[in-house]
């Protein structure tokens, strides 16, 4: 599917931008705000191939979706279309080269387009310098053309910036229709599906990711590890330690998982129909008998704290270390330095 139909729980976002299509009536700017893999980059893609679709039948009844089939359309698809401009992080941030490479490519007249569109896509990260030079061209706007911007939240955009959008919130999708697209889409049972849906936070990419990793297998092995590290000595413990530490996605991915690990040790007593980590209802009420909800708060709020550490640049391997350590009890965990 290639048509705002591939969206998924998006039904406000798409109501919006068929009747813009409808009337072709849209503003200059548009922002695109939620969660990641919920469809913003897709339905910023739609919507240029709707604005340029060259097929016979879209034109004859003026849909507001492409026909996907064009020359226009499989350019657009492809990414090769001279007057659809993707703009993406180059590392960690958009930097200010790159915007200016696209005010210098605006500047010129369209190739073939009926519309050009320039699709920023993770506009949270445009550094200071990149916004402002951003803000000069949103100010006085080419002529037929349109600018997509996506952002997780629209607060992490310039106000300068907001003010001249209008606004399209979309939505994480439910738990629901990302278990059923996995169980359709990939070789994964139903209970699996169910349980990559529960941690993919809405996120339709993220649950794809987690199925493309090996998620489950890394889930089961690293709760068989956290239940048993009591009894471990102190340089196995190190060893999980390290192993976790020498990869960002890999670290990632742990830190999800004890999350929901210890989350669903907490919540048990109360909701026990509200876990993550539902195949594994017998090991958690098992374990949730042998930990005091002090002890799994102190450990949920270690989790947290090394996480963000990390990403504020502490040593990956003494943080894991820490961490290791106090959950097996062992250690002192009031230790939680950079």
């Amino acid at each position: 599917m290639t048509g705002f139909d591939a969206l998924l729980d998006q039904h406000r976002p798409v109501r919006l931008l068929t009747a813009a299509l409808e009337t072709g009536s849209f503003p200059n700017v548009y922002l695109f705000s939620g969660p990641e893999g919920v469809g913003k980059k897709t339905a910023a893609r739609t919507f240029a191939m709707a604005c340029n679709c060259q097929g016979e039948d879209y034109i004859r009844k003026k849909r507001a979706s492409a026909c996907g089939q064009c020359r226009s359309c499989r350019k657009i698809l492809s990414k090769s279309h001279p007057d659809v401009h993707w703009i993406f992080p180059s590392g960690s941030y958009i930097k200010v080269d790159q915007i200016r490479e696209l005010c210098r490519r605006l500047s010129l007249k369209p190739y073939e387009a009926k519309t050009r569109l320039a699709i920023i896509a993770e506009a949270h990260t445009l550094n200071p310098e990149a916004g402002n030079t951003l803000l000069k061209v949103l100010e006085d706007p080419p002529e037929k053309t349109l600018f997509i911007l996506t952002a997780r939240q629209a607060s992490d955009l310039l106000p300068t910036i907001l003010s001249r959008c209008r606004h399209i919130r979309f939505n994480p999708i439910s738990r629901e229709n990302i278990k059923n697209y996995l169980a359709a889409h990939h070789e994964i049972n139903a209970k699996d599906a169910d349980i990559v849906a529960a941690m993919a936070g809405g996120s339709l990419s993220c649950a794809t990711a987690m199925i493309e990793k090996n998620w489950i297998e890394d889930r089961h092995w690293i709760i068989k590890t956290l239940t048993e590290l009591h009894n471990q000595s102190i340089n196995y413990q190190l060893a999980f330690a390290e192993f976790l530490s020498k990869d960002k996605g890999r670290m990632e991915t742990a830190f999800d998982i004890m999350k929901s690990w210890y989350r669903d040790l907490a919540v048990y007593a109360y909701v026990p129909d509200q876990l993550i980590n539902k195949d594994l209802s017998d090991e958690i009420a098992a374990g949730s008998k042998q930990i005091s909800m002090s002890r799994l708060l102190d450990i949920s709020r270690m989790i947290e704290e090394t996480a963000r550490n990390i990403q504020t640049n502490a040593n990956a391997r003494l943080a894991m270390d820490n961490l290791v350590i106090a959950i097996s009890g062992k250690g002192n965990s009031k230790k939680w330095k950079k």
